[in-house]
C-alpha cells in the first residue's frame, strides 16, 4: 500500500496503458475461440450495410474520380446507369416481343416486356435497380469513359461470397493508385462494377438469416445466404402454371444467372437480372468478367480400371486418380471466355483467361485450368448464363473458385407435393479457406484489369493457346443424403467426367470440338 500511495500519477497511467491492451486482446481471443465456424467465416464478410459504409469510405478519400451509388438512375436516387434511354438499334436487339404500340421501347420497357406468356417475375418497371426485396443493387463506375469499357458482376449467387469482398480490396487500391500500372488502369479502362448482384441471397447476418433453410420451406426471413434470389413467388417445373425455362427453387427464388436474355427472346423474370441486363445494353460493355465460386474439380488423369458404375439410377460413376496432383487436388480457379467466334473479343477474353490462369498459377499451391463442368439432369445449363453477352459484341469471362464444401448441388431430385425439391450448396468454409479463396479472387481480378488496360493498346491477336490449358477429367463430391437420397456417395468421391463413360460433359470455353481431359 505505501508503495502504491507514492508512486507517481503519471508511472500508473503507463502501467494502465499497457495492462489494458494485452488483457482486451486475450479477451478477444478467447470470445475468438468460442464462436461456432460460421461465425467466424462470417467475419470476413459485409452485410449490405456494411457494404454502403466501406463504398462510401472508399468514395470519400479516393484520390481519383469514382461515382458510387445505385447501380440503375431511377427518378433522383444518383444511380450511375440510365436505361430510359431508347434501344441501340446498332446493337440488332429483337424488340418486337414488346406491345405493338411500342415500336421504339426504352431499354427499362423493353425488358419488362419479355415477360409475355402470363408467368411470374417481375413486371414493375419502376422496380428495376432494386432487389426483390427493395434493396438497391450498389455498383462503382471509375477509370476513363472513353476506354476500354468493362463491366463486372459478383456475388450473383448468394453463397458465391469471395468476389464481392475481393471487389471491395481492389476497388480501394485502384482509388488510392500511385504506381503507374493501376494508375494505366484508371487511364485505359471504363470501369462499372456491380458489388453484390444478389443482395438478398448473399447477406451474411448470422442474426437474420437461414443459412440452411428446410427444403420445401418459403424463406420469408429478410436475408439469406443461399445461391438464389429471394422470391417466394417463383415457380417452375411439373406445374400446371409452370413458368417457361425457369430456374430456381419454387417458392423460394430465381438463379440469377440462368436469365441473362440479352436478345430479350426470353422471359426475363428476377429483378435483379432485369437491372443486369439492362445496365448491360446501356452501358455496352466490351468486357463483362463475372465472377462465382463454386464446385471443387480436380484436374487428376482418371484410372478408368477404377470406375465403380453406379448402382443406382441417376448416381454418379466414381473413380480413382492415376497420380495424385502434385500441388493439390482442388481447383483453385477456373475461367471460362466465351465471344462470337474469330472476333477480335473472342482473342482477347481467351489471352485474358489464359493469363489470369498462369497469374494464379504462380501464386498460390493448387490447380487451375480452363472452366468445365458436368450437367446433372436435362436441359441447357448455358442457356440465360452472362456468355449470352456475345450476342451484343461483349467478350464475355470471369472464373469459378472453389467456395463452400465439396456438396455437389443438383438440378432437381424429386417431386413432392407436386413441386420439384431442388438442392444447393450450403454453409461456409473453414475461416482460412475462406480467407484464401478472397486472396485469389483479388489477385485475378486486379491481374485481369491491368492485363485489360495491356489490350487497350495491345490486341492479342491468338487467344494465347488457351486450349492447351485441360478441362478437367474429374470432379471431387460429395453427394450428401439430404440432397441425393439413394444416390447419395459414402463420403467424397472422385466423379470420373468424360463422354468414353456416359457422363454428359459441358464444355464453357471454345473449343467443344476438341475437348483435353
Amino acid at each position: 500500500m505505501l508503495f502504491k500511495k507514492y508512486l507517481p500519477t503519471n508511472l500508473l497511467l503507463i502501467g494502465l496503458v499497457f495492462i489494458t491492451p494485452i488483457e482486451a486482446q486475450a479477451n478477444d481471443k478467447n470470445e475468438l475461440k468460442r464462436k461456432t465456424p460460421l461465425e467466424k467465416a462470417l467475419r470476413h464478410l459485409s452485410t449490405y450495410q456494411e457494404l454502403q459504409q466501406k463504398l462510401n469510405k472508399i468514395a470519400q478519400y479516393s484520390k481519383h474520380p469514382i461515382s458510387i451509388g445505385p447501380l440503375i438512375e431511377n427518378y433522383d436516387n444518383n444511380g450511375l446507369i440510365n436505361i430510359d434511354g431508347n434501344l441501340p438499334l446498332s446493337l440488332n436487339i429483337n424488340y418486337t416481343i414488346c406491345d405493338k404500340s411500342l415500336t421504339e421501347p426504352s431499354i427499362r420497357e423493353a425488358v419488362i416486356c419479355t415477360i409475355n406468356d402470363g408467368g411470374r417475375g417481375n413486371t414493375d418497371s419502376s422496380k428495376i435497380g432494386k432487389s426483390t426485396q427493395g434493396r438497391d443493387l450498389l455498383a462503382v463506375r471509375m477509370g476513363n469513359t472513353n476506354g476500354t469499357k468493362v463491366m463486372i458482376i459478383t456475388q450473383q449467387h448468394g453463397n458465391e461470397v469471395a468476389s464481392t469482398e475481393a471487389a471491395l480490396k481492389v476497388i480501394k487500391r485502384l482509388s488510392k493508385a500511385k504506381r503507374r500500372k493501376l494508375k494505366n488502369v484508371l487511364e485505359k479502362l471504363d470501369l462499372l462494377i456491380l458489388v453484390r448482384a444478389n443482395p438478398d441471397g448473399g447477406e451474411p447476418d448470422i442474426n437474420n438469416c437461414a443459412t440452411d433453410p428446410q427444403t420445401g420451406t418459403v424463406i420469408t426471413e429478410n436475408c439469406a445466404l443461399i445461391r438464389h434470389n429471394v422470391d417466394p413467388s417463383a415457380g417452375g417445373g411439373f406445374l400446371s402454371n409452370s413458368e417457361v425455362d425457369f430456374a430456381g427453387v419454387v417458392g423460394r427464388g430465381y438463379d440469377l444467372n440462368r436469365y441473362h436474355h440479352v436478345d430479350l427472346n426470353h422471359p426475363i423474370r428476377p429483378v435483379e437480372t432485369q437491372a443486369i441486363v439492362a445496365a448491360a445494353l446501356a452501358f455496352q460493355p466490351d468486357v463483362v468478367i463475372d465472377l462465382h465460386g463454386d464446385l471443387h474439380k480436380s484436374d487428376c488423369t482418371i484410372d478408368y480400371s477404377s470406375i465403380n458404375p453406379g448402382q443406382v439410377l441417376g448416381q454418379l460413376p466414381t473413380a480413382n486418380c492415376i497420380t495424385p496432383e502434385l500441388k493439390s487436388d482442388a481447383r483453385l480457379l477456373s475461367p471460362f471466355a466465351d465471344a462470337q467466334p474469330g472476333s477480335e473479343q473472342e482473342f482477347l477474353v481467351q489471352s485474358l483467361s489464359a493469363s489470369v490462369m498462369r497469374k494464379i498459377d504462380r501464386r498460390f499451391r493448387g490447380s487451375v485450368g480452363r472452366f468445365s463442368q458436368i450437367q446433372s439432369g436435362g436441359g441447357n445449363i448455358s442457356s440465360g448464363v452472362t456468355s449470352a453477352y456475345q450476342l451484343i459484341g461483349a467478350g464475355a469471362t470471369g472464373w469459378e473458385t472453389v467456395n463452400f464444401d465439396v456438396e455437389m448441388r443438383a438440378d432437381v431430385i424429386a417431386i413432392v407435393n407436386g413441386q420439384p425439391v431442388i438442392g444447393f450448396i450450403t454453409g461456409l468454409p473453414d475461416p482460412a479457406l475462406l480467407k484464401k479463396q478472397i486472396k485469389i479472387n483479388r489477385v485475378a481480378l486486379m491481374h485481369a484489369l491491368k492485363t485489360l488496360a495491356y489490350y487497350h493498346d495491345q490486341t492479342p491477336t491468338n487467344g494465347s493457346n488457351f486450349c492447351d490449358f485441360p478441362l478437367a477429367s474429374g470432379l471431387i463430391a460429395n453427394l450428401p443424403p439430404k440432397y441425393w437420397g439413394d444416390s447419395a456417395t459414402e463420403g467424397t468421391v472422385m466423379v470420373p467426367m468424360s463422354p468414353e463413360i456416359g457422363l454428359p460433359l459441358y464444355i464453357s470455353g471454345n473449343c467443344p470440338d476438341n475437348p483435353v481431359n
